[in-house]
């Protein structure tokens, strides 16, 4: 079975069980006898079975914001369900046997509740804007950095993404090492903070990636900037 990317809730049960007994045979032990009885009729759950034993269901729950987005599930054999609406299913129970199945708000809560409360959560980004020419923070990005820890400290295991930026002025070399240095300057504050250094990973893009794209030379307050993606 395969599923297209979407938020969707997949939840899987797969049961399999299996047992081994042994002994070793007692000094006082009597000799086993052997009859020929008839063999007890085996329950028709215990025999074996052509058909592959499963118990798959898929709920596309809206995002965040209430949008929708979509999903395609599709089994081995090439049922295929497009889920487009929120709290639409699919349940499959083996080959071929794919049922739709509709959820509302209330029942997606109640039942999925767990799986919600254990994904991880969203990624969150910041941007810091940067004074021209150095490796300076605006007094606004300076306020904007408490924001940072208390994200991160929500996180039991943050992994952390520091990207610095420049604008267009200057040469690609000087931006090159700007960028760097504004991407450095945030992780040391991170990490005197409190924050541990091996969560975050430090890249610098330079010129190359501007917010607001301008022609060579423009100063652009916008493209000072760091990103920083907490995940």
């Amino acid at each position: 079975m395969r599923f297209a990317t979407a938020p969707a809730i997949v939840a899987a049960i797969v049961m399999a069980g299996c047992a081994q007994f042994g002994s070793q045979p007692h000094a006082d032990s009597q000799p086993v006898r052997w009859s020929n009885s008839p063999q007890p009729i085996e329950p028709e759950a215990l025999r074996p079975s052509g058909r592959l034993a499963r118990n798959d269901l898929v709920v596309l729950l809206p995002k965040p914001g209430g949008t929708i987005g979509g999903v395609i599930v599709r089994t081995e054999d090439g049922q295929e369900i497009l889920l487009n609406k929120a709290y639409a299913g699919a349940h499959i129970d083996g080959p071929g046997a794919m049922q739709p199945v509709t959820y509302d708000a209330a029942r997606a809560k109640r039942e999925f509740s767990p799986v919600v409360a254990a994904l991880p959560a969203r990624p969150a980004t910041f941007l810091l804007y940067f004074l021209e020419g150095n490796d300076e923070l605006t007094p606004e990005s300076e306020r904007e950095v408490e924001r940072i820890f208390a994200e991160i400290a929500a996180r039991p295991y943050p992994e952390i993404l520091v990207i610095g930026h420049t604008d267009a002025v200057g040469n690609a070399q000087f931006n090159d090492q700007l960028s760097r240095q504004r991407a450095q300057r945030v992780r040391d504050d991170l990490v005197k903070g409190g924050t541990s250094a091996d969560c975050i990973e430090v890249s610098a893009r330079g010129k190359r990636e501007p917010l607001v794209p301008t022609s060579q030379g423009v100063s652009e307050p916008r493209n000072r900037r760091v990103e920083i993606n907490v995940r």
